[in-house]
């Protein structure tokens, strides 16, 4: 069976040969929206707020309306794919965060799996605002945002994205509806562990053992890693209750050379409907013992 690294090497020399066919036989700019017949994705950038207020932190985003059945990925992207990344032109004094990422879902079957997003989804950024900007002035940023969207195969995309602050003319319902993108996408934020819990890991050889105390049962358990090629993807992931928690077995992944000293990534209890996700970073420790099945 061919190993993960070679599924991934084909799929990235794949996507690489459409971009060829696929970009270089486009005649249309991108521009701040596109069509679905293009891309599969309608890109745009919105403000939570109508104004902004210097010397302040404002909220901006990078809102994807994807064609059903296409996807686009995260930090992580699993075992292939590519996240989307920004490249910002800002006002003077003003400068850009990271992408605030939203808990993703596991895609595909069998050996690959993949973490990202369907749908619509807003992928937020904060802004530092200079304390020398006055509210009643224009204030216009853009962005050229590159991404990988994939259904049974994978095409790179661009769009460039543009949003003037105050916006002109903006309606009352526009704004309620950027309101509630973003109260969205908040609650799907992966939250830092609350004061109190404890968390570590156990290399166990074939394995990491995940220990979550939280005080309490989680009848139901995943985990999403930041970094790649530690566990394997597309292994079952065994949840186990605690009487404070939870563990979770992790196959690791036949990539990961080396031992680490710290397994990062996002924990999410519960169900779709109860969803909560929490950001973790679990010190490793060893303790070598024969292979479960």
């Amino acid at each position: 069976m061919a190993s993960i690294f070679n599924q991934r090497f084909a799929q990235i020399m794949f996507a690489l040969g459409l971009a060829f066919t696929c970009f270089f036989g486009m005649h249309a700019q991108l521009g701040a929206a596109q069509s679905f017949s293009v891309t599969h994705a309608k890109v745009s950038l919105i403000a939570e707020g109508s104004t902004f207020q210097p010397n302040h932190k404002e909220w901006i985003g990078v809102l994807f309306d994807l064609e059903k059945g296409w996807h686009i990925y995260w930090v992580n992207p699993g075992d292939s794919g590519e996240p989307p990344k920004i490249q910002w032109q800002l006002p003077s004094g003003f400068h850009a965060g990271d992408i605030r990422w939203p808990v993703p879902a596991r895609l595909g079957t069998g050996t690959v799996i993949d973490y990202g997003y369907d749908g619509r989804v807003l992928l937020p950024v904060p802004i530092d605002v200079p304390a020398n900007y006055r509210p009643a002035s224009r204030a216009t940023l853009a962005a050229d945002v590159r991404y990988l969207i994939c259904r049974e195969v994978c095409i790179p995309a661009k769009a460039h994205v543009t949003l003037d602050v105050p916006a002109a003319g903006a309606a009352a319902a526009e704004a309620s509806v950027r309101q509630e993108a973003f109260r969205t996408a908040r609650q799907r934020w992966p939250a830092p562990i609350p004061a109190g819990w404890k968390v570590q890991a156990v290399d166990e050889g074939p394995r990491f053992v995940l220990d979550l105390q939280a005080g309490a049962l989680e009848p139901k358990a995943s985990f999403f890693p930041l970094e790649e090629d530690q566990i394997d993807n597309a292994a079952p992931q065994r949840v186990s209750q605690t009487p404070h928690g939870v563990q979770i077995a992790l196959k690791k992944s036949d990539q990961l050379l080396k031992p680490i000293t710290t397994l990062k990534g996002v924990v999410v209890f519960g169900g779709s409907a109860s969803e909560r996700g929490f950001e973790i970073s679990a010190p490793v420790t060893s303790r070598r013992s024969a292979p479960h099945p």
